[in-house]
Parts: C-alpha cells; sequence; structure tokens
C-alpha cells in the first residue's frame, strides 16, 4: 500500500503534456474510481488529477482535487461527501467553459 502523502507536494510529474481536453476525458473515470477505493488510493487518485489539472491550467478542477484530497487524507472521521459533490460540479463547470 502507497504510504499517504500527508503534505501537499506532489508524488509525481505527470509523464506527458496535458490538456484540459485530456483532464476532462479522464476526470469522470477518476471520480468513479475514487468511490470505489480506499481513503489512501483516494487520495492518491486526487494528488495525481491535481498535479494534471495544474499542469492543463484546469484551475477549477485543481483546487476541486486538491480538497478531496485533504478530505481523504485527514486524521479521524472522513466525509468525502461534499469535496466529491465540490470536484464533480468543477468538472461539469470546465466541461462547459470548454465547450462554449
Amino acid at each position: 500500500m502507497a504510504e499517504s502523502n500527508h503534505s501537499n507536494q506532489p508524488l509525481a510529474p505527470p509523464l506527458a503534456p496535458v490538456s484540459i481536453n485530456d483532464i476532462l476525458r479522464d476526470a469522470d473515470a477518476l471520480v468513479a474510481l475514487m468511490g470505489k477505493e480506499s481513503l489512501d488510493v483516494v487520495a492518491e487518485l486526487a494528488n495525481t488529477l491535481t498535479i494534471s489539472a495544474h499542469a492543463a491550467g484546469a484551475r477549477d478542477i485543481e483546487e476541486a482535487a486538491r480538497d478531496v484530497q485533504r478530505a481523504a487524507s485527514a486524521d479521524g472521521p472522513v466525509v468525502l461527501a461534499a469535496a466529491m459533490r465540490a470536484l464533480t460540479e468543477a468538472i461539469a463547470r470546465t466541461e462547459r467553459a470548454v465547450a462554449a
């Protein structure tokens, strides 16, 4: 099992240049995967999405993914519903902005 990253330091840079369209193509699948995984995996996936969204300039998604990472990494009881909803809404807003 991977160690959780309690600091806000990225685990690794994206493997290839990422565009907003790349983020949007993969974001829904990542959110669905997060709903099925342990908190450590959710934190890792959210960190990966944060890094990719930053590289693509998708600030809204980046901030929401960072919030999911923080929530999933928190000590004590963890409630991800609000952070996951905010991430889903950020993805939808970005999709609408790209489509406009």
